[in-house]
């Protein structure tokens, strides 16, 4: 919940979807999930690429962007599976099997971990938990939290991944991917980790931006910020983040105060960073980049 800080405790249990009515009213108390010793093989093996180059309709909507720091490719994680996106009209699906991928983010080269739910015409449960991939989104593994996690956003740094699952709107963290730390109870979307401080976290709340200093245990509102909708951070200078009508934002103090950069001139779905060039996911099934902190745009991808 924001503004309230949760406490640390020894209780081990897993973690159960549509659980936030049992915190109500009790001291909130961090929690370790352990995932079960069963590895469920997620997607067929094969070569990248099998899942066949997009056409206009098939990536849907996309929840997540991030660059293989192995070929420096961007790669989408959307409705219909992950996509790595080789230029202006092609998009190509990486594996044979399509989960909605919710959640997703890049821990090394060709190491990737999601969240989201499964093929249609997978079995398994509702929620996918974490799934990791270690050759580049080919195959996935089941590796915590099956059934019980559906994580909206994974962010992964200072050796520790962390998580917002929306089953029960707990933010989490894990240094190791499978015994998880519950943290506090919020309303969240986007969410982005400081890249030289561990402990600061900012996240885009109900009532606007929303900063926590201690790891994501208890949240302050940010007063006066833009509605910002993504957001993304790589260096203590290059905070950036986009509002609802794709106005372009960057901040250089941790997200205090913020200058106007530029405009996407489109609602924004996902954004990041590499290097000196933003990508921004927009509507319409299109891919933007910006070289110039946002502004001036140019198509990076849209459906052929």
């Amino acid at each position: 919940m924001t503004g309230e800080r949760a406490g640390r405790g020894a209780t081990r249990c897993p973690a159960r979807p549509g659980g936030s009515a049992r915190w109500v009213g009790v001291a909130a108390t961090v929690l370790a999930v352990i995932a079960g010793t069963v590895v469920t093989l997620i997607s067929g093996p094969g070569d990248a690429g099998v899942g066949g180059t997009a056409a206009a309709g098939d990536i849907g909507h996309v929840h997540a962007l991030a660059v293989d720091p192995a070929t420096g490719v961007l790669h989408a994680a959307t409705h219909h599976g992950l996509y790595r996106v080789d230029g202006a009209d092609a998009a190509v699906r990486v594996s044979t099997h399509a989960p909605d991928l919710m959640g997703f983010t890049t821990v090394g080269p060709g190491h990737f971990v999601a969240s989201g739910h499964p093929d249609p015409h997978a079995r398994g449960p509702a929620n996918l938990g974490l799934i990791e991939s270690t050759d580049g989104g080919v195959t996935w593994n089941t590796i915590a939290l099956s059934g019980a996690a559906d994580f909206h956003g994974l962010h992964a740094a200072h050796d520790t991944l962390y998580g917002y699952n929306s089953t029960d709107g707990a933010f989490m963290a894990s240094t190791d991917r499978q015994v998880w730390e519950h943290r506090s109870l919020t309303v969240i979307g986007a969410f982005t980790v400081s890249p030289s401080r561990p402990d600061e976290v900012l996240a885009v709340g109900r009532n606007g931006l929303q900063r926590s200093l201690d790891g994501g245990r208890s949240w302050q509102l940010l007063p006066g910020t833009p509605s910002l909708a993504v957001l993304t951070w790589d260096t203590d200078q290059e905070l950036f983040g986009v509002d609802a009508d794709g106005g372009v934002w960057q901040s250089s103090d941790g997200g205090v105060t913020w200058q106007r950069r530029g405009d996407a001139d489109a609602p924004p779905h996902a954004l990041t960073r590499h290097g000196a060039k933003l990508y921004l996911a927009v509507a319409g099934e299109r891919i933007i980049a910006s070289t110039d902190g946002g502004a001036t745009w140019s198509t990076h991808y849209q459906p052929a």
